[in-house]
C-alpha cells in the first residue's frame, strides 16, 4: 500500500512539474507546433514624411528583403518566422529600423519616425506583461 501512495505522488508531482513547464514557458509550446509556410499580406501605416517606397519588410537572418507596392507587401513565409520594417536601402538619406513582429497572415506594420520602434515594443511588451 505505502509503495501505491509513494508512486502516486510520484506521477502526480511529474504531472504538475510538466504542467508549469508547458504553461509557464511559451517557447517550449512553440517547439512542438507544426511549422507551415503562409502567404503573408503586409500592410504599411505609414506615419513618417516620406513616401512608402522609402520603407521595406525584410526577414531577420535571411537576405528577403520585399518592397511595398501601393502600400502592401506580399510573401511567403514559414510561420515561425519574423519580419521587421526598414528603410529602403536604395535611399540614402532615410534611416529606419524597426522592430522584429511575428508573421501571421494578414498583418499591418507601422512606421512612426516620431517615436523610436524600440521603445514603442519595450512599452508595449511591458503593457501586456502587466495588464489588468
Amino acid at each position: 500500500m505505502r509503495i501505491l501512495i509513494k508512486s502516486f505522488f510520484f506521477i502526480l508531482g511529474l504531472s504538475v512539474i510538466g504542467l508549469m513547464l508547458w504553461f509557464g514557458m511559451p517557447n517550449i509550446q512553440n517547439a512542438f507546433k507544426t511549422v507551415e509556410v503562409i502567404s503573408v499580406t503586409i500592410s504599411l501605416d505609414n506615419k513618417c514624411s516620406v513616401h512608402n517606397d522609402s520603407f521595406v519588410v525584410t526577414v531577420p537572418g535571411t537576405d528577403i528583403i520585399v518592397p511595398f507596392k501601393k502600400g502592401v507587401a506580399r510573401l511567403r513565409l514559414k510561420s515561425d518566422r519574423k519580419v521587421q520594417l526598414k528603410s529602403n536601402p536604395k535611399y540614402n538619406a532615410v534611416r529606419y529600423v524597426g522592430i522584429h513582429v511575428p508573421v501571421s497572415k494578414k498583418m499591418i506594420l507601422e512606421a512612426d519616425c516620431a517615436t523610436s520602434p524600440r521603445l514603442k515594443g519595450i512599452f508595449g511588451s511591458m503593457k501586456d506583461q502587466f495588464k489588468n
